[in-house]
């Protein structure tokens, strides 16, 4: 048995009976305020998903004003190569890498004695294929790029030589 309260809500007896009162604001809101979902099936609060919608919008406008531009890293010194041990180095990398064979066409997209990609090789600002330059090109652009991002240009290698 059912007692109709207020039109359209209907409370079981048992609960009457058990002394739990329920209570909604569903009344207190007007019935235009709320719209049955075509897929859901059930009714969604029009205001709480207007109310849902500025909060997002002004949370992506507050984003969407800050600086997205970041500073730009500062280069690392490139040592010089007074060093014998820096010259070293450079040649057990270049072994390891390469063969030492400046001149090495790998077949998979790498080039040199320090096996670039044309396009890391283009970065640096040379032009051509790193293989297709004179050795003292190709040392320049390695240096170049190892002050640029360190020795994970070269991750297996580098680990091999004991470069830092």
């Amino acid at each position: 048995m059912r007692i109709a309260f207020r039109r359209s809500v209907f409370l079981p007896v048992g609960l009457l009976m058990a002394g739990t009162l329920l209570t909604s604001d569903l009344m207190a809101t007007p019935a235009h305020a709320f719209v049955r979902h075509p897929a859901y099936g059930r009714s969604i609060d029009r205001e709480a998903i207007a109310r849902n919608r500025a909060t997002r919008q002004a949370r992506a406008s507050r984003s969407g004003t800050r600086s997205r531009i970041a500073p730009a890293p500062t280069p690392r010194p490139v040592v010089a190569a007074a060093g014998g041990g820096d010259d070293a180095l450079w040649q057990r990398l270049r072994n390891c890498e390469a063969g030492g064979r400046y001149e090495r066409n790998s077949g998979n997209g790498y080039y040199g004695a320090y096996q670039m990609s044309a396009g890391t090789w283009h970065s640096l600002g040379f032009g051509g294929l790193p293989h297709q330059a004179p050795p003292e090109v190709q040392d320049q652009a390695a240096r170049k790029l190892q002050a640029r991002g360190g020795w994970g240009q070269w991750p297996a290698c580098s680990r091999r030589v004991g470069a830092r």
